[in-house]
């Protein structure tokens, strides 16, 4: 299994959410475990809810690939990695199960609680590579993660590109692929049309979203 020794002064921060894009279980498993894939994740969650821990915390896993997130790189450094279980864009991307989601919210209760992670940062792989990646995607509904809805004022007008900002992405992600971060977003949204259009529903949406990034129910 891959896998490198963290630094001592890096520090866990954040836990990052994936789909493996897999055709099943089984491949999955192998792929992640395998020497020669040149990846790896802390822990896998299959669809019947089963929670696989391939990797100690302690460790650092290759799950993040090249990324930027605030004003960090590299964020296998920084971050735990989460597989679900799920097919992918690539191969029928299907929904998460129930029984997915109940075990992903005691897995994130347990590892915030652990590493005192706070809940605004549990990220989506698409986050921190919005060019490369578009996993857990529009169908990793964030209510049955455990998010918790609330109504937000919605007084202060800001332009979209420091909304952005202010959701996390990097200024060189934003310079470079503003219209593929304003996708990742959509994703978080679960917005069924995926596309860099920008309307008031969206802005709007996007407000909401960055106010519910902060509280997490179990």
């Amino acid at each position: 299994m891959n896998y490198s020794f963290r630094k001592k002064n890096k520090i866990v921060k954040f836990i990052i959410l994936h789909y493996t894009g897999m055709a099943d279980l089984k491949s999955a498993y192998k792929k992640l475990s395998s020497l020669n894939s040149n990846v790896s994740c802390h822990y896998l969650i299959s669809r019947n809810g089963i929670i696989y821990n391939l990797l100690c915390p302690k460790i650092k896993a290759w799950h993040a690939g090249l990324s930027e997130w605030k004003n960090l790189s590299n964020l296998n450094d920084y971050s735990l990695g989460i597989e679900l279980e799920n097919k992918g864009h690539e191969f029928g991307y299907n929904n998460f199960t129930n029984k997915q989601y109940s075990s992903l919210k005691k897995l994130l209760f347990f590892l915030c609680s652990n590493h005192f992670i706070k809940f605004e940062d549990i990220i989506y792989h698409s986050d921190i590579s919005p060019n490369r990646k578009k996993d857990p995607g529009e169908k990793f509904f964030i209510e049955k993660a455990g998010i918790k809805k609330k109504k937000f004022d919605y007084s202060t007008k800001f332009s979209v590109r420091k909304l952005l900002s202010i959701y996390g992405f990097s200024k060189n992600q934003i310079n470079l692929h503003k219209d593929d971060c304003i996708k990742s977003v959509k994703r978080s949204l679960n917005y069924k049309i995926i596309n860099s259009n920008i309307s008031d529903r969206f802005e709007k949406n996007f407000y909401n979203l960055l106010i519910n990034k902060k509280d997490i129910k179990y």
